[in-house]
């Protein structure tokens, strides 16, 4: 995005009521001049989460997160600086000005969310008037609330949302863009839907991003989607997103495959179901379901084609550190035929049963076996090891083995060591031995953050020499990894009170005892990192340690600098980006010494 300037951004936060803002993802309650309610960055029971309307900004005293309203569209969201102001922007009706490439491109989207809109209300009046649908919205118990509230509508095959769109202004290749309509070889043009029911997708800023219909006669396919298109992107959204916000009062979310599982299990009361628009989801559609409960359900269709899907959703939602629980629906039906079926206290057992994705994947395997085979249950063991090394936690992992050793009569002490082999193999290399070669970094720049963290605390915690060595220059940078920041904590106070060499296990884990987010933190500190340290390279540790936050401080400026090409420039932000400038040369030149 180009320059935003900073009287429409004062503007902005000045028009943004950040108790409405907040209300929309947190139910808030007033307690003296202030409101409060659970937090949605963390989970908890007992609110401490609190808004200041009167100072504009919001605090968490459980997990110290806190900001203004745009720091916290940028959270909740996950958006940029630029982004979350634009988020703002047009949830308050404010148009903010840019470069003339984006304008445009601002503009002409907006065009198309327009003619989305006089689309939509044109199929729900369509539906209202006509006799064809009725059949259908009868057999599929679809009530009048229902189709008000996901605004259902009706494409009928006379081409007359075209012409409609015509007399209401719209051009001709912005029908076709935003996928409305088709032209064939002779120039003839066409309504894309026609004779099936729509349903508007709608985005999390509540516009008309595009449309599914089904088709209600004999066609090729059974759905059809808007295509992709300035307007609509499928793989970063989802059906059904004004339910995201209620699954934050009740904890979960339910991931469905179709328009009709979301409305149909709304309709019951699960107002907490949701859409991938389609059966592969995609890391955008996860992360922002993330962004609202991590507590997901997921509840594709129980034919094989769905059973396929889950797994390969339970492995997008594992790789954003999410595990989901499995709704298996019996005798292959999908969430709507069940509900309607059996009703809303049976869909509730299920959600009560529901598995999670281990033992789901685990029952996959089982099924694809004959035990009573030596060959096939070798090849089933294998299967199995595989599953299982894919754990991080030792503690859960160990729990698993105990449990498939015994159903399958096999020792479990085997099963562990089939399972260490493979570990063995799929761990990356982090080690800090001697061994490593002359020139290789100790922390393999390739890992994810987290994992490089996790080392660090390591080094830092667990040996006292190192400890105090570092203490000063670890102290000055700040990271975004909680365990991390947890940990150092703890070293702090054990130090001070201890006269250890090094950390006792017991110890760290009677201190985490009541935070089981830690778990996973501590047991890969003691059973797979510890004995990765080699105290004889201390110098050549902590020479790795200060290269490692040099390069996260330097990244940091780098955000600095990119936030500020996002709004005009004056003299006291001119000054700021000189110092910045400065503190990166600084530090290019501290990172030539650690080589």
């Amino acid at each position: 995005m180009g320059f935003i300037p900073q009287d429409k951004i004062d503007e902005i936060k000045s028009v943004a009521d950040i108790v409405s803002v907040i209300g929309d993802y947190v139910e808030l309650k007033r307690s003296g001049s202030n409101y409060i309610g659970l937090c949605p960055f963390h989970n908890e029971k007992t609110p401490s989460f609190s808004v200041s309307p009167s100072k504009g900004i919001f605090h968490c005293f459980g997990c110290g997160v806190g900001g203004d309203v745009i720091s916290f569209i940028m959270q909740k969201e996950g958006l940029s600086y630029p982004e979350a102001i634009k988020f703002l922007a047009d949830k308050l009706g404010i148009l903010v000005e840019t470069n003339e490439v984006n304008k445009e491109k601002y503009e002409h989207r907006k065009k198309l969310f327009a003619i989305n809109n006089e689309a939509k209300l044109f199929f729900y009046k369509n539906l209202l008037i006509n006799d064809i649908p009725k059949e259908y919205i009868k057999k599929r118990d679809l009530t009048n609330s229902m189709i008000n509230k996901f605004i259902i509508g009706y494409a009928d095959g006379k081409n007359s949302l075209y012409r409609h769109l015509l007399q209401k202004g719209y051009q001709k290749d912005d029908i076709i863009e935003v996928g409305l309509a088709n032209q064939d070889e002779r120039g003839n043009i066409f309504d894309k839907f026609r004779n099936r029911l729509m349903f508007p997708i709608i985005d999390i800023r509540g516009n008309i991003i595009g449309f599914g219909g089904r088709t209600l006669a004999d066609a090729k396919a059974k759905y059809m989607n808007s295509p992709q298109s300035l307007a609509y992107d499928k793989s970063k959204n989802v059906y059904g997103v004004s339910n995201l916000k209620n699954s934050t009062k009740v904890g979960k979310i339910i991931l469905v495959e179709g328009y009709m599982d979301v409305i149909s299990l709304t309709n019951y009361g699960f107002d907490f179901a949701i859409a991938s628009l389609g059966t592969s989801l995609t890391h955008d559609q996860a992360k922002l379901i993330k962004r609202y409960c991590k507590n997901i359900y997921i509840c594709y269709d129980g034919d094989s084609a769905g059973q396929n899907a889950t797994s390969r959703a339970i492995q997008v939602f594992k790789e954003i550190d999410i595990s989901p629980n499995i709704i298996v629906i019996p005798d292959n039906l999908d969430p709507d035929d069940y509900i309607k079926k059996y009703g809303n206290e049976s869909f509730n057992k299920l959600i009560d049963n529901a598995m999670d994705s281990i033992i789901y994947e685990y029952k996959k395997i089982l099924k694809k076996y004959d035990i009573n085979d030596v060959k096939e249950k070798i090849q089933l063991i294998d299967d199995l090891t595989t599953l299982l090394s894919k754990l991080n936690r030792a503690v859960i992992r160990d729990e698993y083995i105990k449990k498939f050793a015994e159903d399958l009569q096999i020792d479990d002490n085997s099963l562990r060591t089939d399972v260490s082999d493979k570990l063995s193999v799929a761990k990356p290399n982090i080690s800090v031995n001697r061994e490593v070669t002359e020139n290789a970094d100790i922390f393999d720049t390739n890992l994810q953050e987290k994992i490089t963290a996790i080392e660090i605390m390591t080094i830092a915690c667990f040996y006292r020499d190192i400890y105090e060595t570092i203490k000063e220059d670890v102290s000055k940078f700040k990271t975004d990894i909680i365990y991390y920041n947890n940990f150092m904590e703890f070293a702090d106070n054990y130090y001070l009170k201890n006269n250890e060499k090094e950390i006792d296990e017991n110890s760290v884990r009677d201190y985490f005892k009541n935070d089981i987010q830690m778990d996973r933190t501590i047991d890969y500190l003691f059973n797979t990192s510890r004995n990765s340290i080699n105290i004889n390279s201390i110098d050549r540790v902590i020479l790795e340690i200060k290269k490692y936050l040099i390069t996260q401080e330097k990244d940091k400026i780098k955000q600095q600098l990119d936030l500020m090409q996002s709004v005009d420039f004056n003299d006291k932000i001119n000054e700021e980006y000189k110092e910045i400038l400065n503190k990166i040369l600084e530090i290019n030149r501290q990172l030539k010494e650690c080589k």
